[in-house]
């Protein structure tokens, strides 16, 4: 009976996902997309999985972003539980299985506009997750696999991340340049909002910079017919 549910749910999705792709031919999507893209929306308890196979889930994901997934091949044999409980735009059930999926040691990479790439965890730092530049309040809150640079204004790059650290999930996932005053991240799209929250607070100016603005001259104003 287990079995049989599982199938019934899997089936249901799978025709509800292929009726909205008939709506957006040949269009293909990712958890990085604007809210306006692929708007069609799926019920509440729709999307369900209950410790379903990796095979199954991936099924279901490849329908949902249009892409054709590329499997490692050394991907965990991970059971996936998942329902939602309130009705999902495309976008957002995908935020939904990247966030699953990185639950379980895997990420969902995207590779150009036609493929995405499966990789365990532990190998992600290999891989090369999409360059972003959404400001913070705009990246989404999930487990999606992102790389984000930033402009440091007034600390040293380096001395910075060490009070990033903490928020990283990913292994060695935060790079700061000091010459170019960079911070590059590659981790999940919630930390690096909590990260970048972090910063707005730390990256201030130092006792020497806001001395140096004190003591700096104001221009003098020109008197008339000068």
């Amino acid at each position: 009976m287990k079995l049989l549910a599982l199938f019934l749910s899997w089936l249901v999705l799978s025709v509800a996902v292929s009726f909205g792709q008939k709506e957006t031919k040949s269009q293909t999507f990712t958890s990085l997309d604007s809210a306006g893209k692929g708007d069609d929306n799926f019920a509440p308890g729709l999307l369900q999985f209950t410790d379903s196979d990796l095979a199954q889930v991936l099924d279901i994901y490849r329908e949902l972003s249009g892409r054709t997934v590329v499997r490692s091949s050394s991907l965990p044999s991970a059971k996936i539980s998942l329902k939602s409980e309130t009705s999902l735009s495309r976008i957002e059930a995908l935020q939904a299985l990247d966030t699953v999926l990185a639950q379980n040691g895997i990420m969902m990479i995207p590779q150009g506009t036609k493929f995405v790439k499966a990789v365990a965890a532990q190998a992600a730092a290999y891989e090369n997750p999409p360059v972003v530049d959404l400001p913070r309040d705009q990246l989404p809150d999930c487990g999606t696999y992102i790389t984000y640079i930033v402009d440091v204004k007034h600390q040293k790059p380096r001395d910075l991340t060490a009070a990033l650290q903490p928020f990283a999930r990913m292994p060695n996932s935060i790079l700061g340049i000091d010459s170019a005053q960079l911070i590059i991240m590659r981790d999940l799209s919630s930390n690096v909002r909590r990260m970048l929250q972090v910063l707005e607070r730390i990256d201030r100016p130092s006792a020497d910079e806001k001395a140096d603005s004190v003591r700096k001259p104001k221009p003098r104003k020109k008197a008339k017919g000068e």
